[in-house]
């Protein structure tokens, strides 16, 4: 038994324009952020794909990219699935992020620990733990859209994914994950950025 479901990133906002840190804060949706959300439902439209459910993060960016890619409002909040809280650093500039762990993918481990934010490990496990609840209760028939963030969704893949995937590019704002589980594992197919029409990502 198969399960397909799609794992989305939220659109463009103006904490991304400025180069902000932005986790647990918010800011709305840029114009390009809105287009993008809107060629995000072009590409659903087109491939035929219609959800049964859809969830959202809590966070506004997120919960009105949900709308723009599905013209749907029955959409359901889950904070499990919402952004990596960065404590104190939030909104601040991105150039204080510390540097990154790419050797291992475990991005910036527990360094936000300190400033009352979550470390890498303790959001890629809410993200796993609330996405696999959700489809334990799902019928295999069904087609789910998660919409969520970057950073949580880079963290997810990487550590709670087999295989994880390694994109020919960055995936952009409203980038695509299509993602299989057969009940025990997840692996994900495919990645598309919508704002550029293309693949980034297929499994042979």
């Amino acid at each position: 038994m198969v399960k397909t479901f799609y794992l989305m990133r939220h659109g463009q906002t103006r904490f991304n324009v400025q180069g902000r840190i932005q986790g647990a804060c918010d800011s709305p949706l840029t114009e390009e952020g809105i287009e993008q959300a809107k060629a995000a439902r072009r590409y659903f439209e087109q491939e035929g794909i219609s959800f049964t459910r859809v969830y959202s993060s809590t966070q506004e960016r997120a919960c009105d990219t949900a709308e723009l890619a599905t013209g749907r409002v029955d959409y359901i909040r889950l904070k499990g699935i919402k952004e990596m809280d960065f404590g104190a650093y939030e909104a601040h500039q991105e150039y204080l992020n510390p540097p990154v762990h790419h050797e291992d993918g475990s991005g910036y481990r527990d360094f936000f620990v300190s400033y009352g934010g979550e470390s890498t490990a303790q959001v890629y496990e809410r993200m796993e733990r609330t996405i696999r609840e959700v489809l334990e209760a799902s019928k295999e028939d069904e087609t789910l859209l998660f919409v969520s963030h970057g950073g949580a969704i880079m963290q997810f893949y990487l550590h709670a994914t087999k295989n994880p995937p390694i994109p020919k590019k960055r995936p952009a704002n409203c980038a695509i994950f299509k993602i299989t589980y057969d009940g025990k594992e997840m692996c994900v197919q495919s990645i598309y950025n919508p704002s550029t029409q293309e693949y980034i990502f297929e499994r042979d």
